[in-house]
């Protein structure tokens, strides 16, 4: 039997080569509708199934784009963000025939990352935790390695000069929840962030700072392991005997909140009427868990998919159409704070 080859999609649609090739590659522009239709229930009829080497020498790609995540933690794919944040990214590349390479990097490890030192991606995108002069020193090594970057949730700078920057508003969302809190009008406050240091998390402390002190509300920002319950309930406690029960508990992410919650109320205070609760991500969107946290939702997925869509805009074209991407934060109104 002869092997089934673009020429033979080709006859059999009553096409040219070119049209089936550019259908096989995801590039319908100027091709009807009604062809492109033919021609793929043509490639469906004969199983013919591309030859992704030659597709690779002729593009010269590899077709895969390598994703990095520098986190401490060896459960990092749990974290709900990332996980929405990788299957936006990763669902989007497959849609236009790219597979996506993920690499969980301990802070020590990144400059032995095979994603640098090997050229089996196209380009990498980035999500980093730790100082921000270490991140910076993360993104300069990745720019050393000539790919084309995407930097998810990291602070815009000039230098990779190759790079976009793919954020959602978080020092923004950080202050329409904080408007929202001083309508309790609290005079102390709990800020929960984790003891790994993110660019979102600053951004979002830095939106709560600035509304608690126009309202003239103390506040104490309290670091623990977001990965460990007994962390987070031990800083609570140890708070709590050093500047007194707080108005309002808020956790710059849902997990913080949740878990501040659980441990208030099995102690006897009331949320909300003895002590509001915040949070800030809003990924239940089942309602499987209980209460209802006041939060704010992060759409990380669609932040996964706007990078992906930038990234294969450069590769395609040589530039990035833009420095910067920035999606907003929406409110979710709860249970837990009025």
């Amino acid at each position: 039997m002869k092997p089934i080859t673009l020429r033979t999609v080709a006859q059999q649609a009553k096409v040219s080569i070119a049209t089936v090739s550019k259908v096989v590659n995801g590039i319908n522009k100027g091709i009807s509708p009604e062809t492109v239709l033919r021609v793929q229930q043509t490639i469906e009829q004969l199983n013919y199934r591309p030859n992704r080497s030659a597709r690779q020498l002729r593009a010269q790609r590899n077709y895969i784009v390598g994703m990095a995540i520098v986190d401490d933690s060896p459960a990092f794919l749990t974290d709900p963000y990332i996980t929405h944040l990788v299957a936006g990214l990763s669902n989007f590349l497959g849609t236009q025939n790219y597979g996506l390479l993920l690499h969980g990097i301990t802070p020590d490890n990144v400059e032995q990352s095979f994603l640098l030192k090997e050229s089996v991606v196209d380009a990498i995108c980035l999500l980093l935790s730790g100082p921000a002069v270490r991140r910076g020193r993360y993104l300069d090594l990745v720019q050393a390695s000539g790919h084309p970057i995407v930097a998810f949730q990291e602070k815009p700078r000039q230098s990779p000069a190759d790079a976009c920057f793919v954020n959602q508003d978080d020092q923004g969302g950080a202050e329409t929840l904080a408007k929202r809190i001083v309508q309790r009008q609290p005079r102390h406050a709990f800020i929960l962030r984790p003891q790994l240091q993110w660019h979102a998390i600053e951004a979002r402390i830095k939106g709560l700072r600035k509304i608690l002190e126009k309202h003239h509300c103390n506040y104490q920002i309290i670091s623990s392991d977001e990965n460990q319950r007994q962390s987070i309930q031990q800083a609570l406690d140890a708070a709590v005997n050093a500047h007194g029960v707080p108005d309002v508990v808020i956790g710059t992410n849902d997990r913080l909140a949740y878990v501040a919650y659980r441990h208030l109320t099995d102690q006897g205070y009331r949320v909300p009427q003895d002590i509001g609760i915040t949070g800030f991500n809003a990924f239940d969107t089942e309602g499987s868990l209980t209460p209802v946290l006041e939060s704010m939702r992060s759409p990380a997925y669609a932040l996964g998919e706007a990078g992906g869509k930038a990234l294969l805009t450069r590769l395609d074209t040589g530039r990035f159409e833009t420095r910067t991407v920035a999606l907003p934060v929406t409110p979710v109104d709860g249970t837990t704070l009025t």
